[in-house]
């Protein structure tokens, strides 16, 4: 298990619409206190200097972060990094999006991805799936794609990196899926889920879901926190994918301080 110092942590996608570089972002999130990411292969920067810049700061990767197709093609790449960053989970993002329509797509994708799995397995990392709304809807036999994905996983190579926002909107209890994961979810993508407050003029069914920071929403943030430590999560990784106007910075520091009162760190 690699050594890590601080449970709460980030991935920087919620920033991309910033426009400072990478290495001010890094200072940016180190200022507000966060000392973990969620990592990934910057192209224009060499893996060494890359380590550089983070160790320099003082901070850390909790995992990393790929695209399934790359991580598929070039799983030596990905475990190098790993070797260099002291991580053990490369997570993707999604299925292919080929294999989203039908129950047998399910059943291509979990081919794919187990064999993706496998690969990196060998060298002792684990591909974590992470999941959206999509995957809650249900087929015909009554099963959720959900269900399918965890009967089909190879648990020796294939963990969930489930998100919280993304389990609420599909309909899923969130607590339940934490628990049932056990063992198999290392890490958690952690962001609200708010109905938006402009929403006076919507018909009943029309009211939209946002994005939302920690403690802006409707998620029960300290009883999450509670469930996933005793399920074993090592880090908690906030995202949120918009933030409709508001600061991306200011919204990641109040994340990072709701989760500091859950007793993170």
């Amino acid at each position: 298990m690699p050594n890590k110092h601080s449970n709460l942590s980030i991935i920087l996608y919620g920033l991309r619409f910033s426009p400072l570089p990478y290495a001010e972002k890094l200072k940016r999130l180190r200022d507000i206190g966060y000392r973990s990411i969620q990592g990934s292969i910057m192209p224009d920067m060499a893996p060494a200097e890359h380590k550089q810049l983070i160790d320099g700061l003082g901070m850390e990767f909790c995992c990393l972060a790929g695209g399934f197709e790359s991580v598929e093609k070039e799983p030596e790449k990905y475990i190098e990094y790993c070797r260099l960053f002291d991580c053990d989970e490369v997570m993707i993002g999604t299925m292919p999006t080929e294999c989203r329509e039908s129950r047998d797509g399910y059943m291509q994708a979990i081919e794919r991805i187990n064999a993706a799995g496998r690969a990196l397995a060998r060298d002792g990392v684990y591909l974590g799936y992470h999941n959206h709304a999509q995957e809650f809807r249900r087929f015909a036999d009554g099963a959720t794609g959900m269900d399918l994905l965890y009967d089909g996983f190879d648990p020796a190579a294939v963990h969930f990196m489930l998100d919280t926002h993304w389990v609420q909107a599909g309909g899923g209890d969130i607590l339940a899926w934490i628990k049932r994961c056990e063992g198999r979810l290392n890490y958690l993508h952690v962001k609200d889920y708010r109905i938006a407050p402009a929403n006076y003029g919507t018909g009943i069914g029309d009211t939209d879901k946002q994005f939302a920071q920690i403690g802006d929403g409707n998620l029960p943030w300290p009883e999450i926190v509670e469930t996933a430590l005793a399920a074993g999560v090592r880090a908690f990784i906030v995202e949120q994918d918009f933030t409709y106007g508001e600061d991306p910075f200011d919204c990641a520091a109040t994340s990072y301080a709701t989760l500091k009162a859950c007793g993170l760190y």
